[in-house]
């Protein structure tokens, strides 16, 4: 992109977990605030060439994930039981992926850095940027969904 000078935009997908600590998904979080960093890191490296880079960071959002998720040190019937409640869960919720679509779309048109979606996305970011010893606190305990 950088070779071809005609600018551009790179969308990468995080997720709200990128920036909210949990006991449950450290691994998930962790890999998902290497994809917010790397999306930030980027944004400031091709800046100066006309592309833009967004990280979207949806919340929960109803697609198949819930049904292949691991859940580290459980045996093959508490993995299921697991999936299954997620799923639920997620189903319950009800957000389409299709609203992360749009999101996506409108975060290449404004040129928008991080993009929280669903409102639970947006109000835990709000919380990681107002109170970070809050959302340490919260991650402590099983509120946060895993």
């Amino acid at each position: 992109m950088v070779e071809r000078g005609q600018g551009g935009h790179i969308v990468n997908v995080a997720s709200m977990a990128a920036y909210v600590p949990s006991k449950q998904m450290a691994a998930y979080n962790t890999a998902k605030a290497g994809v917010l960093m790397l999306s930030e890191c980027l944004r400031a490296e091709l800046a100066d060439s006309g592309i833009g880079v967004s990280a979207i960071c949806p919340g929960v959002i109803q697609t198949p994930i819930t049904t292949t998720t691991r859940f580290g040190g459980r045996d093959a019937a508490e993995q299921q039981r697991l999936r299954e409640t997620a799923t639920r869960v997620f189903a319950a919720r009800g957000y389409p992926a299709e609203r992360v679509a749009e999101a996506i779309l409108r975060a290449v048109l404004r040129d928008r850095a991080v993009v929280p979606v669903a409102p639970e996305a947006h109000a835990l970011r709000l919380l990681a940027r107002l109170s970070p010893g809050a959302l340490r606190r919260l991650a402590r305990s099983d509120v946060l969904p895993a």
